[in-house]
């Protein structure tokens, strides 16, 4: 099936329904900030190997995380570790770098330079959401993911212990809700936990959602 290539200058997303049936929308285009936010407001994100083109996605269904769900609750019992929120993301994404970042595999979960100048960007705008965790004073894992409106994207969960991932992503469902954010984007493997239940949304409803995030978003 073909698919679509965006131009170096001036990048235009085509729509999310012309993706393949994996969900592969377009290739292309130079990654920055402005088109990455542009995606997120679309119903589109990237995900691909460092080392060639950017891959840009859209996949039907959509599966999703709603911040009020009881098992995210359930999910977060009492553990020997502590959670924050925001308190330490340049170390966050470091770890993920040591964590992903294989040399001589380098999958899509690989986290790029680039990438990590543009979240760090976005946090100091306040659009970068983490959760860390924490045994002691030793980082061992966490989640982060950029918000727009009632939804946050989530781009990379880690662990270097078994379940961490899921108390940082069910800690950070709870703390979202306090925030006003509605629904997590778990739109790539990486950013998944088989400790917790899903659901989904289709194409065409959660391209409506974030478009409806979007408009509230630049109203705030």
């Amino acid at each position: 099936m073909p698919y679509f290539e965006l131009q170096q200058e001036n990048p235009v997303f085509p729509p999310a329904h012309f993706a393949d049936p994996e969900g592969l929308l377009a290739v292309g285009g130079q990654m920055t900030e402005a088109l990455l936010l542009k995606a997120y407001q679309g119903g589109i994100f990237y995900w691909h190997h460092p080392m060639k083109h950017v891959r840009w996605w859209s996949p039907d269904p959509r599966i999703v995380l709603y911040t009020d769900a009881v098992d995210l609750e359930q999910a977060v019992r009492p553990s020997p570790w502590t959670t924050t929120g925001n308190n330490a993301p340049e170390a966050l994404l470091r770890l993920c770098q040591e964590s992903h970042n294989k040399e001589g595999a380098m999958y899509p979960s690989w986290l790029s330079e680039r990438m990590y100048r543009i979240f760090m960007s976005l946090q100091a705008k306040g659009r970068l959401f983490t959760r860390e965790v924490w045994d002691g004073d030793m980082l061992i894992g966490g989640f982060f993911g950029v918000i727009s409106g009632s939804i946050c994207h989530g781009e990379y969960a880690v662990a270097t212990r078994e379940g961490v991932d899921t108390l940082a992503i069910a800690s950070a469902a709870g703390q979202l809700r306090k925030m006003g954010v509605t629904l997590m984007d778990m739109h790539k493997e990486t950013a998944r936990d088989a400790g917790l239940e899903y659901d989904t949304l289709s194409r065409l409803e959660f391209v409506g959602r974030c478009r409806m995030a979007a408009v509230s978003d630049a109203a705030n």
